[in-house]
């Protein structure tokens, strides 16, 4: 199957932001937890000892239960009861009292909802203190993901556009939903690239996850059906995923992991 570089779904993404957070907050499902832990568990000890950390489009607010760590300050562009301040990852405003003070920042599957990802790591330079990280998960755009997309009618990708531009959106900003899912791509699969449009920051993780353990998994936002396992065969799954995402990255992984340092 040959893939186009663009693709638009006609079905409007929605979720009950509601449900998923009653979904991942009393869940029994041993897969889905085995999942947030593996996705959000890497960030645990960039975390230790910080004072200001914040994560931008928190949306179901899940990463306060998973790392147990209350210091996470959640935002989001809709103020639900468990959001702590409204932010607008596009015109990022968090005030004076955050200037060069933002120890973590923290995006997971939100920065591709962003109609100018560039605008807002450029913004958010302006919060962090030297030597400060953001820490990305991001879906994967690659050739399994993208198939998953046609055949859910779910999000869409463009690696027509120019995700460097600080000027122009990549989509309208008139759906908190709208989404481009190749924007993790297009920003760091090229690190040299990256590195010349973001001298200010360093890339110190760029690694790839995710494929069974995804699949199934029953979804973060979704309600799909899956085989339940133990913990000790999910640790087998991911062993077995990592494998399988090494020999062929471009094809299975749907999941990026990216650590960004602020040098200066």
């Amino acid at each position: 199957m040959i893939l186009p570089e663009e693709y638009n779904s006609k079905k409007e993404k929605k979720h009950n932001i509601f449900l998923a957070r009653k979904k991942i907050f009393s869940s029994p499902n041993n897969n889905l937890n085995f999942l947030l832990k593996k996705r959000f568990g890497w960030m645990k000890k960039h975390l230790k000892n910080k004072k200001y950390i914040i994560e931008l489009g928190s949306g179901n607010g899940c990463i306060k239960k998973i790392l147990k760590n209350e210091k996470i300050i959640l935002t989001d562009v809709t103020k639900y009861k468990w959001i702590d301040k409204k932010v607008d990852m596009l015109n990022i405003n968090l005030g004076k009292k955050y200037y060069n003070k933002v120890d973590v920042f923290i995006l997971n599957h939100a920065l591709h909802h962003c109609p100018n990802p560039a605008k807002t790591l450029n913004t958010m330079l302006k919060y962090l203190k030297k030597n400060g990280l953001i820490l990305i998960n991001e879906p994967e755009a690659s050739f399994f993901l993208r198939v998953i997309q046609i055949i859910l009618k779910d999000e869409g990708w463009s690696f027509k556009k120019d995700v460097f531009d600080l000027k122009i959106n990549l989509f309208k900003k008139n759906h908190p939903w709208f989404s481009n899912t190749a924007i993790a791509n297009m920003l760091f699969m090229n690190s040299k690239k990256f590195t010349k449009n973001f001298p200010r920051y360093k890339i110190k993780k760029n690694e790839l996850y995710e494929f069974f353990i995804f699949l199934n998994s029953s979804g973060v936002n979704a309600k799909i059906a899956y085989l339940p396992f133990n913990i000790s065969t999910l640790k087998l799954i991911d062993i077995f995923d990592g494998i399988l995402i090494k020999l062929l990255p471009k094809i299975l992984a749907l999941n990026r992991s990216v650590i960004l340092q602020k040098n200066y």
